[in-house]
């Protein structure tokens, strides 16, 4: 009681220290979300220019997408794809404001017209657009349906931005449509070849040359649009992978082995093993005949050795522990041929359109039976016009060879068991009534029945807890000392893993793993940071080994493309240097080379004979007079000299407007890319674009 009592007494000082609790509490979140400055990333996904993408409406998108794919991409590839579509949307809609681009209604109705076609809501009797209809058809829905009717207007907005996108890329064709002058240059760059000698000296004859740090920072500042590069990050790991031990395997045999040593009703003595499947196994049994032949793997042997009631095992096969017992032995065909009529009726959802009862489709199934056994050749034509199973309808009802089991069991049975060869019968599956016609079977092979108890051996709970705690200790030291040492210490490998963009979902050796990637990307993660991470089938202790920003590559990252460009410049330079006159022989025998002769080379495919594609040594050449000697010129591939021999100019047509347009179609073509357009890259090489998706997925 004293104790509430000074409680009351200092019940406003409590609410203060509440209150400043709670501030503080608030504080600490503001300044780790960047503080009062409303950072975009907050509450958007991106910026395109000067328009955010909201979370919102982003994220229904993204479960749009999920919903529309069926599972078969993932929520951060679905993500990827709403903001490539919210890219492309907004490009398109600031480049529409940005030039002022009206569509009046007949254009909207001309697009919707195009997208409407066929529907036969809007269609006159006669199969075309009608424009009454489809105004009649908003009116009653403006009527009848509001929220149908909201969904209209988003078409109609859908259809304006559409109709839009036409006129825009319509004014772009006609910007790009090839000249006849550009078809007459298109035409003598196919056609127009010269013929002549020339020496090539490899970029490997000339003296070892050296490529400073300082050459390539020069390269990279004079190319900077080659060498920009997203962030990136290089993380290295140690797995713990969840795997039984051994005392873990050694309880599991031991649970098998009672199975057939305990009890009075034993594996070995039981009368119901359906019943003692489902009580000891994980996999229930199979009440089917298995060929001899397509048994397989270590133990089939010893299985088919068996004598009836026998019981094989415990023996260890795909990280179990079984024991197999013979049931029976028999001979059957392995294959039927045969055909069917599937009469179906309402309920059995085969046919949404057959609206028949059960008593009628048996009704109907012994009268087709009935008329197939006095006329065999009714068969196809009954097929073609009453079976369900509309695939083998279309080939008279014909199924062809189908193997032993293929079947739902009541079909299964009678084509292999119960019918006769070249003999008709009514089965009644799930599906309906069959009509079935036996025209032959394969001769009766050896099979067996078998029932098989299987317990994977698993990870115990004892092993779970060991494993944590090694994955944890792993951790805290590897947090303290050195990540490799603690690596070597505990006989792991630790596996390096560079490059990884922000966007990744995959680590490579351990699958997907996006909860690595946003942790490597996360501000307050720094190099060196180590973190360990539930994977689902065991843990991953990782560690950010190197930061890249977004931006210009350093010298040390571009290396390996700047070094060899600038070593052949340099090479090409000293060998340019030592070549003191323009006599093709005497500079062939200087460098240990051969005068060699190049024919019919044109500008469309400059190819030169044991050089390869050299555009700029055959652009060279086509600047030359017929016997003039070039000065040294630097190729793809070494330096050249080279002597024009002749020049022929193709004959003149009398129109290029063809090649005008089949060039105009190759533009377009590559302009209208969907998936790569230059139109869409150059919006977004115009804009200033932030890209936050990977700090929400």
């Amino acid at each position: 009681m004293a104790i509430l009592s000074k409680i009351r007494e200092r019940t406003v000082f409590l609410i203060v220290i509440i209150a400043l609790a709670l501030f503080a509490f608030v504080l600490t979140d503001l300044f780790k979300n960047g503080g009062f400055s409303g950072d975009k990333a907050t509450s958007a996904v991106g910026v395109i220019g000067d328009e955010e993408i909201t979370r919102e409406g982003f994220a229904a998108e993204v479960e749009s997408i999920v919903q529309q794919s069926q599972g078969r991409i993932s929520t951060l590839q679905a993500a990827k794809q709403a903001w490539d579509n919210n890219l492309r949307r907004t490009l398109l809609k600031q480049e529409f404001e940005k030039l002022g681009l009206e569509v009046g209604a007949d254009q909207i109705t001309e697009v919707m017209s195009q997208q409407l076609a066929g529907d036969p809501r809007f269609s006159n009797q006669a199969g075309v657009f009608d424009e009454a209809k489809l105004k009649q058809f908003i009116a009653e829905l403006k009527l009848t349906s509001p929220e149908q009717y909201q969904q209209w207007l988003n078409f109609e907005k859908s259809m304006a931005v559409n109709a839009k996108s036409q006129l825009y890329f319509n004014m772009i064709k006609a910007g790009v449509k090839a000249t006849l002058l550009e078809g007459q240059q298109i035409y003598h760059q196919e056609n127009d070849n010269l013929t002549f000698e020339f020496v090539k000296v490899p970029f490997d004859k000339a003296e070892e040359v050296e490529v400073t740090k300082s050459d390539i920072k020069s390269y990279i500042s004079n190319h900077k649009e080659r060498f920009q590069q997203d962030a990136k990050r290089d993380i290295e790991y140690v797995s713990f992978e969840e795997e039984p031990s051994e005392e873990d395997n050694t309880l599991i045999l031991a649970e098998v082995e009672k199975l057939v040593t305990e009890g009075d009703q034993n594996f070995k003595t039981t009368d119901d093993v359906q019943q003692f499947l489902a009580l000891n196994s994980e996999t229930p049994y199979n009440d089917t005949f298995v060929f001899e032949y397509n048994l397989s793997g270590e133990f089939a042997q010893d299985i088919l050795d068996l004598d009836i009631n026998e019981v094989y095992g415990p023996y260890f096969e795909n990280e179990s522990y079984k024991l197999t017992k013979l049931l029976e032995r028999s001979q059957k065909p392995d294959s039927v041929q045969t055909s069917h009529i599937l009469v179906t009726y309402d309920g059995t959802r085969v046919d949404g359109s057959v609206t028949r009862s059960k008593e009628e489709a048996k009704s109907l199934a012994d009268s087709i039976t009935s008329v197939v056994k006095r006329n065999s050749s009714k068969f196809s034509e009954l097929a073609a016009e009453f079976s369900s199973d509309r695939q083998s309808a279309a080939d008279g009802g014909n199924l062809n060879w189908i193997t032993y089991g293929a079947l739902v069991p009541e079909f299964n049975d009678y084509v292999f068991e119960e019918a006769r060869v070249n003999s008709y019968g009514v089965v009644e599956t799930d599906f309906g009534y069959h009509v079935i016609y036996v025209e032959d079977r394969t001769s009766p092979k050896d099979v067996v029945k078998l029932a098989t108890v299987t317990k994977r051996v698993e990870a115990s709970d004892k092993t779970l807890n060991e494993l944590y705690r090694s994955a944890t200790k792993f951790e805290l030291g590897a947090k303290k000392g050195d990540f490799r040492e603690e690596a070597v210490a505990i006989e792991k490998t630790v596996k390096p893993v560079n490059g990884i963009n922000k966007l990744d979902e995959t680590i490579p050796g351990v699958g997907r793993q996006r909860s690595i990637v946003k942790w490597a990307f996360e501000g307050e993660t720094k190099v060196g940071d180590v973190k360990s991470f539930d994977t689902g089938n065991g843990y991953i202790v990782a560690r950010v080994t190197k930061k890249t920003k977004k931006g210009l590559k350093s010298p040390e990252e571009a290396s390996a493309v700047v070094t060899p460009i600038l070593r052949k410049r340099k090479q090409a330079e000293k060998i340019m240097s030592q070549i003191e006159d323009n006599n093709l022989v005497a500079v062939a025998a200087a460098f240990g080379q051969t005068v060699q002769k190049a024919t019919s080379i044109n500008m469309s495919n400059p190819i030169i004979p044991g050089g390869g594609r050299e555009p700029k040594i055959v652009g060279a050449a086509f600047a030359m007079e017929v016997g003039e000697v070039s000065q040294p010129l630097k190729g793809d591939s070494g330096v050249y000299l080279i002597n024009l021999l002749e020049k022929n100019k193709a004959e003149q047509l009398p129109s290029y407007r063809s090649i005008a347009k089949e060039e105009t179609e190759k533009r377009t073509r590559t302009l209208l890319n969907p998936r790569n357009s230059p139109i869409i890259e150059a919006l977004k090489n115009s804009k200033e674009i932030e890209k936050n998706i990977h700090l929400v997925y």
